[in-house]
């Protein structure tokens, strides 16, 4: 099976743009919960640097005071709740707490999921939710580590608007291919981003090459011998046949010229010459 990637070069240089951290947002309005990662430093006191996943029962252990319940306080909150507790023990005398979100707990509602031919399929959290949030489509394929190498260029978005789910088709190749930036959609939690297989089709019979091939669009009849690597001498250019499955489901076989344009999963089929 020989199918091509034309795009995976360019969705390697978006995955080391792509790279760069985007930085939680420590919004007021955003509760802390149980699952999210905060960080907490100490000003003047590097040894009191904590990095700690909140509990089910909202806390975390901080140095030197132990338990702390932060759950349902916001980021400052807990940056004073902090700070008090090193006051009140007497171990800082100027305790200036700082305190970031690190990573948000995902939920369907600050998460994306990618499934299909990616490197890395799975649940990514939104900009804002973790370091490494995703915002765009371009953002989601570079953190899931690109597309395979049979994937297909047109991708699926499911989108839920209350009860209803729109399909969106995404022309990844316009995106990459020329640059049609309004493909690359921005995210909303709950997204499914879902890469299908490439579309193939299968050249057989009297080829220098036969099997099963990725299909390019517009692609011909004349253009898929040549990716078979052409007729070979017992070939007959004039009893090339291609056998189509209709949307009925029978499977119907024609002559074919090599100028007609092939469909997915079109058999093309070369005969033996007779002289």
């Amino acid at each position: 099976m020989r199918i091509r990637n034309f795009f995976l070069p360019l969705l390697l240089l978006l995955s080391i743009a792509v790279s760069s951290v985007h930085a939680a947002d420590p919004a007021d309005n955003f509760l802390l919960g149980p699952g999210d990662v905060i960080k907490a430093t100490v000003f003047g006191h590097p040894d009191l640097a904590t990095v700690a996943r909140i509990g089910e029962d909202g806390k975390i252990s901080f140095p030197l005071i132990g338990d702390v319940l932060i759950g349902g306080l916001s980021s400052s909150g807990a940056e004073a709740k902090i700070s008090d507790l090193l006051l009140q023990q007497h171990y800082v005398t100027d305790a200036q707490v700082s305190l970031f979100v690190q990573q948000r707990r995902q939920t369907l509602a600050n998460s994306v999921l990618i499934l299909g031919h990616i490197a890395h399929p799975g649940k990514y959290a939104l900009q804002g939710v973790a370091d490494e949030g995703v915002q765009t489509l371009i953002d989601l394929i570079a953190v899931a580590g690109g597309t395979s190498a049979d994937s297909s260029d047109r991708l699926m978005l499911l989108r839920r608007d209350g009860d209803d789910v729109h399909k969106v088709q995404i022309d990844l190749r316009a995106l990459l291919g020329t640059g049609e930036l309004q493909q690359n959609v921005g995210l909303i939690g709950g997204d499914i981003i879902f890469v299908p297989e490439a579309e193939v089709f299968y050249v057989l019979g009297q080829v220098q090459s036969p099997g099963r091939y990725r299909l390019e669009r517009g692609m011909s009849v004349m253009q898929a011998l040549a990716v078979g690597g052409g007729i070979n001498p017992r070939g007959n250019e004039n009893g090339i046949t291609i056998k189509r499955r209709g949307e009925d489901g029978v499977v119907a076989s024609g002559s074919a010229k090599l100028t007609d344009e092939i469909r997915a999963n079109d058999v093309i089929y070369v005969k033996e010459s007779l002289f």
